[in-house]
């Protein structure tokens, strides 16, 4: 059973832990609390008030109460005014506590999910689960007890000032409430069902908008304006039609109960005025408690709506808590590595992204010396990337065994290992920071802008970057979106030189320059494989002739291994990628 189903059929474990949440602020609570109760009794006051204020001012005409009157409603409205502010306050400030508490943790755990789980879960859903889920806590895990506190004690309050006036009269207002109760659990579960569905369509229309922006050039490119529309006109319009759901649950549940207290309260005027009840009553008492009466309806209607909010936080709560709980990346390692040699050994390598699928990777044995050089070639597919993904392990083995300097790589603590890695993607990644922070991105201690402009000119970089309106402090946009896909490419280099790691993985490195950049950026790379070990995963094979080693590969396997002149002797699946590509070039 999925963690939302279960918070559906049993609620309290995952509401007992959100209120977890809101415990280390309990001296707020409690100070928001007592205002609310502050607040509900001034309620129950103004009824109260109600029968001296016919009696005795009225009908008796008793100068003190006529002068006194006045003098306690503006005592009990300025009280009301001062509770109501303090109740808000108070839990309004724990709820965003709240929502910054559990949003920190959430985007912690995001940062430390293994790859696997991005494999399985969309960006967009994520995005949803840390802005629309997150806010659907607030309510529910302080704003929702300061409603049921003030409506109980109201009720409370109501039903002790009618049992003082007349308790024979208040027995009836107890008949109704086995209906109302049963009427609240029914829409208890609705209201969890509703706000689960909810919650994924708001995912649904996150994922559309992230597509529609994403995809823009090729939305244009191909027409697809319409498509898109229609596509988001139908995840648009589910959420439509669940959010009235919940209004309808809300409206209807609402108006039955206040239509089941208007037959006890029409029940109490019938029993009221009968000859031998009303012989005993004032107007005043009349009056106070028909107000009092009538008043319990908004408390028992607010019930409904406190009802609502606090299902839609726990079934948000499931979704967010399904997060927290899953798997961290594995952290068994325990052996330190200030600095790796970069001896590299896959023994026996077999990998499987789930368990459902076959095998992308099996029967992988192969030894890099340190300092070496090593290509890997093959089709799309052939399993290149997923090979080198598990050296810095964003996944581990299924079986097998890869070692660094002879040492198993899950034997290691994680952070040295990455360390020990510098990596240029084929998707470049730059963040919303400066030039500067990118190319240094990650590194503790900060290198000093001197290091950097280094870095930046062996990339060949630094005559681009020089030349923006703030040199290194200019801000990048999202991903760099102002910069040419060549000049985010070298921008990624220049991180990687900069972190001087003993291991460089370039998975395309050079995929986006024009061939007057990937000549100088080649030479730079020559420069700087020196002493490391340097994996390099290229299509075009003119730019891995002299590797040390070059490893052909084929649907997950290593095909044959050896240098260029070596391979294209042997007349393999080099030799035939090279012919392939060297008479595409010579055709173009």
């Amino acid at each position: 059973m999925s963690t939302a189903a279960e918070a559906i059929r049993k609620p309290w474990p995952t509401y007992r832990r959100l209120l977890g949440y809101s415990l280390p602020h309990w001296r707020v609570m409690l100070l928001a609390s007592l205002a609310t109760a502050g607040f509900a009794a001034v309620d129950a006051g103004f009824a109260a008030l109600v029968k001296p204020l016919l009696d005795k001012a009225f009908v008796e005409q008793n100068p003190t109460y006529i002068r006194t009157m006045p003098l306690l409603i503006v005592g009990l409205f300025l009280l009301r005014g001062v509770s109501s502010f303090a109740a808000t306050y108070g839990m309004s400030w724990v709820a965003r506590r709240v929502v910054k508490d559990v949003r920190g943790q959430l985007f912690d755990k995001l940062l430390r999910l293994p790859a696997r789980f991005y494999d399985s879960v969309s960006g967009s859903a994520l995005i949803a689960r840390l802005t629309y889920h997150v806010e659907q806590l607030a309510d529910a895990a302080s704003t929702v007890l300061t409603g049921v506190l003030k409506d109980t004690l109201t009720i409370v309050f109501y039903i002790g000032l009618m049992a003082w006036l007349n308790w024979r009269l208040t027995l009836f207002a107890f008949v109704v409430v086995p209906f109302i109760a049963l009427i609240i659990r029914y829409v208890s579960v609705r209201f969890r069902k509703i706000s689960t569905r909810i919650q994924d369509s708001v995912s649904d229309v996150t994922e559309a908008v992230d597509e529609a922006v994403n995809g823009q050039r090729v939305i244009k490119v191909y027409n697809g304006q319409d498509f898109e529309s229609r596509h988001f006109e139908s995840v648009n319009e589910r959420n439509r039609q669940l959010s009235m759901k919940i209004v309808a649950t809300r409206a209807g549940s609402a108006a039955l109960i206040q239509f089941i207290a208007a037959w006890a309260v029409a029940a109490i005027v019938f029993f009221a005025t009968h000859p031998g009840m009303i012989e005993d009553m004032t107007a005043g008492t009349f009056a106070a408690f028909m107000l009092a009466m009538m008043s319990l309806t908004q408390p028992m209607k607010n019930m409904g709506t406190v009802n609502e909010r606090l299902q839609r936080g726990i079934a948000a709560a499931a979704e967010i808590f399904a997060t927290l709980d899953e798997q961290a990346e594995p952290t068994d390692g325990t052996i330190p590595l200030p600095r790796a040699r970069g001896a590299l050994s896959f023994e026996g390598v077999r990998f499987r992204y789930r368990a459902e699928l076959a095998d992308a990777l099996h029967d992988i044995d192969l030894r890099i010396e340190p300092g070496q050089s090593v290509a890997f070639v093959g089709k799309s597919g052939s399993g290149k990337s997923t090979l080198l993904s598990l050296l810095p392990r964003f996944y581990d083995v299924s079986s097998g065994t890869i070692r660094l300097d002879g040492v198993d790589l899950r034997e290691y603590r994680l952070h040295d290992l990455r360390r020990q890695i510098a990596l240029v993607d084929q998707q470049v990644r730059l963040f919303s920071a400066t030039v500067a922070e990118n190319i240094a991105y990650g590194l503790d201690p900060k290198p000093d802008e001197a290091q950097i402009i280094d870095a930046a000119k062996r990339a060949h970089a630094w005559e681009f970057i020089e030349k923006l309106p703030q040199g290194l402090q200019t801000p990048l946009g999202q991903n760099g979106a102002t910069l040419s896909g060549g000049q985010r490419q070298r921008l990624a280099i220049a991180r990687a030189l900069l972190k001087d790691a003993p291991i460089l993985i370039l998975d395309e490195a050079t995929s986006a320059l024009d061939t007057e950049s990937e000549r100088l950026i080649q030479a730079a790379l020559e420069a700087l494989v020196g002493g490391r070990t340097t994996l390099t995963i290229a299509h075009r094979l003119s730019t891995i002739q002299n590797a040390d080693l070059i490893v052909a590969m084929q649907d997950g396997q290593i095909i044959e291994t050896g240098t260029h002149e070596s391979l294209l002797a042997r007349k393999g699946l080099y030799a035939a990628l090279h012919r392939l590509q060297f008479e595409a070039e010579s055709g173009a």
